[in-house]
């Protein structure tokens, strides 16, 4: 079985969107030291405005309500870029707490992208048989 160019460069794409996340993670989220520098907003250095704002996401599950649009629409007959990114965002979801949400966006996005992979191999002929 071989793997089309464009599945891969997806999963690439995933991973790389996933990698980042935790990296940023692990180095602006999860340190205390980051957690007391950013404490006032408004004096805090530009690094904590991100940081702010990610953590906002989290907080009103708004990580795991985009991935669940995502993964709704790539389900209902979306683009294969939105199939990917409904992966993606689902998975990111869980990493920031967002699991419920993000897990059902990321399960009917890998869902729609494995559907329409298979429905495009029943459609296309084999050569030389």
């Amino acid at each position: 079985m071989t793997v089309p160019k464009r599945d891969f460069l997806a999963i690439l794409a995933v991973a790389a969107a996933i990698g980042l996340m935790l990296l940023y993670r692990y180095l602006q989220v999860e340190p205390r030291e980051m957690g007391a520098l950013c404490l006032d907003l408004a004096s805090a250095p530009f690094a904590c405005k991100p940081r702010a704002v990610l953590l906002w996401l989290q907080h009103w599950q708004l990580w795991g309500a985009g991935a669940m649009a995502l993964g709704i629409w790539a389900f209902i007959g979306a683009p294969f870029a939105v199939r990917a990114a409904a992966v993606a965002l689902g998975v990111t979801a869980v990493l920031n707490f967002n699991a419920t949400w993000g897990m059902i966006g990321a399960a009917l996005g890998g869902w729609a992208w494995v559907e329409a992979n298979a429905r495009k191999a029943v459609v296309t002929p084999l050569r030389g048989r």
